[in-house]
């Protein structure tokens, strides 16, 4: 797990994030929160992504929800952007569980069960099993905010999918 975590520590500063270290939040610390915030004219505005990283011994569907959901409320309070999430600015949150223990449900979940919407935001959790040393994410195309899901994919497989094969 050491491995593939410097090597995404290395991917994210290649890619323009800046990483901090145990970020407390709602009770939780993250070991790792990566920020990288740039204007995209192919997202009409300013873009503000996250990837934050969590550990769990034993990873269940309901622990991931609610990690997830702590994850997106960390980035929507941490924007540096005074804009409101719609105009010009939007926020994606890509929550990293990284599980030791992992059940094919909670899985199977990840893969298939659309992420929780919001408006000009995204919130996306994606579990790395250290076990298979593989990386699960919602693989699907929704109707809504069908336009940003390819490019979401490729981010996840650019940074943490590469990492885990190697």
């Amino acid at each position: 797990m050491e491995n593939w975590l410097n090597a995404v520590r290395s991917r994210l500063t290649g890619a323009g994030f800046v990483i901090i270290d145990e970020v407390a939040f709602n009770g939780r610390t993250f070991p790792i929160v990566a920020r990288r915030t740039r204007f995209e004219l192919t997202k009409f505005g300013f873009s503000e992504s996250f990837m934050i990283f969590q550990e769990f011994d034993r990873l269940t569907t309901e622990a991931l929800r609610a990690f997830s959901a702590d994850a997106y409320r960390y980035s929507k309070k941490q924007r540096k952007i005074p804009l409101p999430c719609g105009l010009f600015e939007s926020v994606y949150c890509y929550a990293v569980a990284i599980a030791k223990a992992v059940d094919e449900v909670t899985l199977a979940s990840v893969r298939s069960d659309t992420p929780p919407k919001h408006w000009a935001s995204v919130e996306v959790p994606v579990v790395y099993d250290v076990a298979q040393r593989r990386v699960s994410y919602f693989e699907k195309t929704p109707l809504w905010g069908a336009a940003y899901y390819a490019g979401l994919r490729k981010e996840i497989q650019r940074i943490l999918v590469e990492e885990a094969r190697a």
